[in-house]
Protein backbone atom coordinates (compact mmCIF):
# COMPACT_ATOMS: atom_id res chain seq x y z
CA UNK A 1 0.00 0.00 0.00
CA UNK A 2 1.49 3.30 -1.09
CA UNK A 3 1.17 6.33 1.16
CA UNK A 4 2.48 7.95 4.33
CA UNK A 5 1.51 7.57 7.97
CA UNK A 6 2.62 9.82 10.81
CA UNK A 7 3.44 8.95 14.40
CA UNK A 8 4.95 10.41 17.55
CA UNK A 9 7.64 8.41 19.29
CA UNK A 10 5.35 8.30 22.32
CA UNK A 11 2.95 6.12 20.33
CA UNK A 12 5.29 3.19 21.00
CA UNK A 13 5.65 2.03 24.58
CA UNK A 14 8.12 -0.77 25.26
CA UNK A 15 5.27 -3.22 25.85
CA UNK A 16 3.54 -2.23 22.59
CA UNK A 17 6.87 -2.38 20.74
CA UNK A 18 7.59 -5.92 21.97
CA UNK A 19 4.07 -7.03 21.11
CA UNK A 20 4.46 -5.76 17.55
CA UNK A 21 7.99 -7.10 17.23
CA UNK A 22 7.13 -10.72 18.07
CA UNK A 23 9.84 -12.81 16.34
CA UNK A 24 11.17 -10.07 14.08
CA UNK A 25 14.74 -8.79 14.44
CA UNK A 26 15.83 -5.20 15.03
CA UNK A 27 19.39 -4.19 14.17
CA UNK A 28 20.60 -0.68 15.08
CA UNK A 29 23.42 0.75 12.98
CA UNK A 30 25.53 3.77 13.96
CA UNK A 31 27.75 5.31 11.29
CA UNK A 32 31.12 6.64 12.54
CA UNK A 33 34.12 8.21 10.83
CA UNK A 34 37.61 8.12 12.32
CA UNK A 35 37.98 9.08 15.96
CA UNK A 36 35.86 12.24 16.07
CA UNK A 37 32.78 10.53 17.58
CA UNK A 38 34.48 7.96 19.86
CA UNK A 39 33.07 9.37 23.12
CA UNK A 40 29.65 10.20 21.66
CA UNK A 41 29.08 6.76 20.19
CA UNK A 42 30.08 4.96 23.40
CA UNK A 43 27.61 7.08 25.34
CA UNK A 44 24.79 6.41 22.89
CA UNK A 45 25.35 2.67 22.92
CA UNK A 46 25.17 2.86 26.72
CA UNK A 47 21.77 4.55 26.48
CA UNK A 48 20.40 1.82 24.21
CA UNK A 49 21.85 -0.92 26.41
CA UNK A 50 19.42 0.18 29.14
CA UNK A 51 16.46 -1.00 27.08
CA UNK A 52 14.91 -4.33 28.14
CA UNK A 53 16.12 -7.47 26.44
CA UNK A 54 14.36 -8.27 23.21
CA UNK A 55 13.97 -4.68 21.97
CA UNK A 56 17.26 -4.59 20.04
CA UNK A 57 18.76 -7.79 18.69
CA UNK A 58 22.10 -6.32 17.60
CA UNK A 59 23.95 -3.02 17.70
CA UNK A 60 26.29 -2.53 14.75
CA UNK A 61 28.84 0.24 14.28
CA UNK A 62 29.49 0.95 10.62
CA UNK A 63 32.98 2.43 10.99
CA UNK A 64 35.28 4.12 8.51
CA UNK A 65 38.94 4.18 9.60
CA UNK A 66 41.15 7.11 8.69
CA UNK A 67 44.22 4.86 8.71
CA UNK A 68 45.01 1.17 8.37
CA UNK A 69 45.02 0.12 12.04
CA UNK A 70 42.40 -0.06 14.78
CA UNK A 71 41.59 3.42 16.10
CA UNK A 72 40.23 5.02 19.27
CA UNK A 73 36.59 4.55 18.28
CA UNK A 74 37.02 0.81 17.78
CA UNK A 75 39.05 0.39 20.98
CA UNK A 76 36.60 2.32 23.16
CA UNK A 77 33.59 0.37 21.86
CA UNK A 78 35.25 -3.05 22.07
CA UNK A 79 36.45 -2.40 25.62
CA UNK A 80 33.03 -1.30 26.85
CA UNK A 81 30.70 -3.44 24.74
CA UNK A 82 32.13 -6.73 23.53
CA UNK A 83 28.83 -7.76 21.94
CA UNK A 84 28.67 -4.76 19.59
CA UNK A 85 29.59 -5.67 16.01
CA UNK A 86 32.14 -3.21 14.63
CA UNK A 87 31.97 -3.43 10.84
CA UNK A 88 35.07 -1.71 9.46
CA UNK A 89 33.87 -0.45 6.09
CA UNK A 90 37.41 -0.14 4.73
CA UNK A 91 37.63 -3.94 4.58
CA UNK A 92 34.08 -5.00 3.59
CA UNK A 93 34.13 -6.38 0.05
CA UNK A 94 31.04 -5.98 -2.13
CA UNK A 95 31.12 -7.41 -5.68
CA UNK A 96 30.14 -4.19 -7.49
CA UNK A 97 32.10 -1.76 -5.28
CA UNK A 98 35.74 -0.75 -5.11
CA UNK A 99 37.38 1.04 -2.17
CA UNK A 100 35.46 4.32 -2.52
CA UNK A 101 34.47 6.00 0.73
CA UNK A 102 31.32 7.96 1.60
CA UNK A 103 28.44 7.66 4.04
CA UNK A 104 26.09 6.05 1.52
CA UNK A 105 28.78 3.70 0.25
CA UNK A 106 29.54 2.45 3.76
CA UNK A 107 25.85 2.09 4.63
CA UNK A 108 25.43 -0.09 1.56
CA UNK A 109 28.40 -2.21 2.63
CA UNK A 110 26.76 -2.73 6.01
CA UNK A 111 23.45 -3.79 4.44
CA UNK A 112 25.35 -6.21 2.21
CA UNK A 113 27.09 -7.77 5.19
CA UNK A 114 23.83 -8.05 7.15
CA UNK A 115 22.42 -10.01 4.22
CA UNK A 116 25.43 -12.30 4.15
CA UNK A 117 25.93 -12.87 7.89
CA UNK A 118 22.69 -12.19 9.75
CA UNK A 119 19.82 -13.54 7.64
CA UNK A 120 20.23 -17.18 8.71
CA UNK A 121 16.94 -18.28 7.21
CA UNK A 122 15.01 -15.19 8.34
CA UNK A 123 12.92 -13.36 5.75
CA UNK A 124 14.31 -9.96 4.75
CA UNK A 125 10.85 -8.57 5.57
CA UNK A 126 11.31 -9.68 9.20
CA UNK A 127 14.60 -7.81 9.74
CA UNK A 128 14.36 -4.11 10.57
CA UNK A 129 17.48 -1.99 10.21
CA UNK A 130 17.62 1.32 12.09
CA UNK A 131 20.26 3.82 10.93
CA UNK A 132 21.32 6.48 13.45
CA UNK A 133 23.83 9.33 13.07
CA UNK A 134 26.59 9.24 15.66
CA UNK A 135 26.97 13.03 16.02
CA UNK A 136 23.57 13.77 17.59
CA UNK A 137 24.17 15.81 20.75
CA UNK A 138 23.78 13.66 23.85
CA UNK A 139 21.05 15.78 25.46
CA UNK A 140 18.72 15.06 22.53
CA UNK A 141 19.45 11.36 22.04
CA UNK A 142 17.42 8.62 23.67
CA UNK A 143 15.99 5.16 23.27
CA UNK A 144 12.89 6.80 21.76
CA UNK A 145 14.83 7.06 18.48
CA UNK A 146 14.77 3.27 18.16
CA UNK A 147 11.29 2.74 19.59
CA UNK A 148 9.79 5.37 17.28
CA UNK A 149 11.60 4.49 14.05
CA UNK A 150 11.48 0.71 14.34
CA UNK A 151 7.97 1.02 15.79
CA UNK A 152 6.77 2.72 12.61
CA UNK A 153 8.10 -0.19 10.55
CA UNK A 154 6.62 -2.75 12.94
CA UNK A 155 3.24 -1.05 12.41
CA UNK A 156 3.50 -1.81 8.70
CA UNK A 157 5.66 0.88 7.07
CA UNK A 158 8.41 -0.21 4.69
CA UNK A 159 10.48 2.85 5.59
CA UNK A 160 10.25 5.27 8.53
CA UNK A 161 12.07 8.59 8.71
CA UNK A 162 12.75 10.65 11.81
CA UNK A 163 11.49 14.21 12.05
CA UNK A 164 12.15 16.75 14.79
CA UNK A 165 12.47 20.38 15.71
CA UNK A 166 15.95 21.76 15.24
CA UNK A 167 17.14 25.34 15.68
CA UNK A 168 19.47 25.37 12.67
CA UNK A 169 18.69 22.90 9.90
CA UNK A 170 19.71 25.30 7.14
CA UNK A 171 19.90 22.74 4.33
CA UNK A 172 16.51 21.30 5.26
CA UNK A 173 14.81 24.71 5.52
CA UNK A 174 16.40 26.53 2.60
CA UNK A 175 17.30 23.76 0.13
CA UNK A 176 15.48 20.44 0.51
CA UNK A 177 11.96 21.49 1.44
CA UNK A 178 11.67 24.24 -1.22
CA UNK A 179 13.29 21.91 -3.76
CA UNK A 180 10.80 19.11 -3.11
CA UNK A 181 7.94 21.49 -3.96
CA UNK A 182 9.31 22.63 -7.31
CA UNK A 183 8.43 19.65 -9.52
CA UNK A 184 4.72 18.84 -9.42
CA UNK A 185 4.37 15.11 -9.99
CA UNK A 186 1.91 12.64 -8.41
CA UNK A 187 4.62 10.39 -6.97
CA UNK A 188 6.77 13.26 -5.69
CA UNK A 189 4.07 15.05 -3.69
CA UNK A 190 4.74 12.74 -0.76
CA UNK A 191 8.21 14.28 -0.37
CA UNK A 192 6.65 17.46 0.97
CA UNK A 193 5.06 15.53 3.85
CA UNK A 194 8.34 14.60 5.54
CA UNK A 195 9.03 16.95 8.44
CA UNK A 196 12.82 16.54 8.19
CA UNK A 197 13.57 14.89 4.84
CA UNK A 198 17.35 14.98 5.25
CA UNK A 199 17.56 13.37 8.68
CA UNK A 200 20.10 10.58 9.11
CA UNK A 201 17.73 8.76 11.45
CA UNK A 202 15.59 6.23 9.62
CA UNK A 203 14.54 2.59 9.63
CA UNK A 204 13.29 0.12 7.08
CA UNK A 205 12.92 -3.55 6.38
CA UNK A 206 16.01 -5.23 5.03
CA UNK A 207 13.97 -5.96 1.92
CA UNK A 208 13.37 -2.22 1.46
CA UNK A 209 17.06 -1.37 1.77
CA UNK A 210 17.91 -4.17 -0.66
CA UNK A 211 15.53 -2.63 -3.20
CA UNK A 212 16.57 1.04 -3.27
CA UNK A 213 19.59 2.69 -4.85
CA UNK A 214 22.23 4.00 -2.45
CA UNK A 215 24.21 7.08 -3.41
CA UNK A 216 27.83 7.28 -2.37
CA UNK A 217 27.96 10.51 -0.35
CA UNK A 218 25.75 13.56 0.20
CA UNK A 219 22.92 12.21 -1.93
CA UNK A 220 22.14 9.08 0.07
CA UNK A 221 19.13 10.39 2.04
CA UNK A 222 17.63 12.20 -0.97
CA UNK A 223 18.13 9.23 -3.25
CA UNK A 224 16.47 6.79 -0.86
CA UNK A 225 13.51 9.15 -0.39
CA UNK A 226 12.97 9.51 -4.13
CA UNK A 227 13.10 5.75 -4.69
CA UNK A 228 10.68 5.32 -1.77
CA UNK A 229 8.28 7.89 -3.21
CA UNK A 230 8.39 6.36 -6.68
CA UNK A 231 7.82 2.81 -5.45
CA UNK A 232 4.77 1.08 -3.99
CA UNK A 233 5.83 1.59 -0.39
CA UNK A 234 4.09 2.60 2.80
CA UNK A 235 6.21 5.32 4.40
CA UNK A 236 6.18 6.82 7.89
CA UNK A 237 7.26 10.15 9.36
CA UNK A 238 8.13 9.84 13.07
CA UNK A 239 8.10 12.88 15.36
CA UNK A 240 11.17 12.37 17.56
CA UNK A 241 10.84 15.69 19.40
CA UNK A 242 13.87 17.98 19.76
CA UNK A 243 17.22 17.43 18.08
CA UNK A 244 20.59 18.91 17.26
CA UNK A 245 24.00 17.75 16.16
CA UNK A 246 27.45 19.18 15.55
CA UNK A 247 27.25 22.07 13.08
CA UNK A 248 29.10 22.18 9.76
CA UNK A 249 30.97 25.16 8.32
CA UNK A 250 29.59 27.07 5.35
CA UNK A 251 31.70 25.29 2.71
CA UNK A 252 30.55 21.87 3.90
CA UNK A 253 26.95 23.09 3.96
CA UNK A 254 27.34 24.26 0.36
CA UNK A 255 28.85 20.93 -0.71
CA UNK A 256 26.02 19.06 0.97
CA UNK A 257 23.46 21.31 -0.73
CA UNK A 258 25.10 20.74 -4.11
CA UNK A 259 24.98 16.97 -3.54
CA UNK A 260 21.28 17.06 -2.64
CA UNK A 261 20.34 19.21 -5.62
CA UNK A 262 22.40 17.10 -8.00
CA UNK A 263 20.94 13.84 -6.68
CA UNK A 264 17.39 15.17 -6.96
CA UNK A 265 17.69 16.30 -10.56
CA UNK A 266 19.71 13.25 -11.67
CA UNK A 267 17.11 10.95 -10.12
CA UNK A 268 14.27 12.77 -11.86
CA UNK A 269 16.09 12.48 -15.18
CA UNK A 270 16.71 8.76 -14.58
CA UNK A 271 13.01 8.22 -13.78
CA UNK A 272 12.04 10.07 -16.98
CA UNK A 273 10.20 12.83 -15.09
CA UNK A 274 12.29 15.67 -16.52
CA UNK A 275 14.57 16.05 -19.54
CA UNK A 276 17.79 18.04 -19.95
CA UNK A 277 18.04 19.40 -23.50
CA UNK A 278 20.03 21.66 -25.84
CA UNK A 279 23.47 20.49 -24.73
CA UNK A 280 22.85 21.01 -21.01
CA UNK A 281 24.08 18.49 -18.46
CA UNK A 282 23.93 17.96 -14.72
CA UNK A 283 27.40 18.91 -13.53
CA UNK A 284 29.64 17.06 -11.08
CA UNK A 285 31.61 20.23 -10.36
CA UNK A 286 30.68 22.66 -7.63
CA UNK A 287 32.14 26.08 -8.46
CA UNK A 288 31.70 29.26 -6.45
CA UNK A 289 33.37 32.61 -5.98
CA UNK A 290 33.03 34.75 -2.87
CA UNK A 291 34.63 37.55 -0.88
CA UNK A 292 36.08 36.33 2.41
CA UNK A 293 36.25 38.10 5.79
CA UNK A 294 39.59 39.64 4.77
CA UNK A 295 37.98 41.23 1.69
CA UNK A 296 39.85 38.84 -0.58
CA UNK A 297 38.29 37.17 -3.58
CA UNK A 298 38.22 33.37 -3.26
CA UNK A 299 37.37 30.87 -5.98
CA UNK A 300 36.22 27.40 -4.96
CA UNK A 301 35.99 24.42 -7.30
CA UNK A 302 35.58 20.74 -6.39
CA UNK A 303 34.49 17.60 -8.17
CA UNK A 304 31.62 16.18 -6.12
CA UNK A 305 30.73 13.31 -8.41
CA UNK A 306 29.25 10.38 -6.51
CA UNK A 307 28.32 6.88 -7.54
CA UNK A 308 24.70 5.78 -7.76
CA UNK A 309 24.69 2.07 -6.94
CA UNK A 310 22.26 -0.50 -8.27
CA UNK A 311 19.87 -2.13 -5.78
CA UNK A 312 21.64 -4.79 -3.73
CA UNK A 313 18.95 -7.32 -4.61
CA UNK A 314 20.52 -7.43 -8.08
CA UNK A 315 23.76 -8.95 -6.72
CA UNK A 316 22.63 -10.90 -3.68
Amino acid sequence: MKGIVKYRHTDFSIDEFLRLKDNKKVFVVFSTFGEREAALIAEKIGVLKKLPGGVIDKIIVNHRRMGEVSDKTEKVISQLYSDVDIMVSNSILVPDMNNESGKGADMRRTIYRINKEYLKGISSEDIIVVFLDADVLSEFFGSHFVLGLAGGVLKGADYAKGGFWRDMGRVKKFVAQPLFSIIDHPSLKILTEFSYPLSGEYAGTLNFFNSVQFWQMYGVETGILIDASMGEYLLADINLGLYDHEHRDDINIQKMSFGILRTYFRSLVDYGIININQGAAISNIFSAEYIDSNSKRVFFRENLNEIKYQPLKNIL
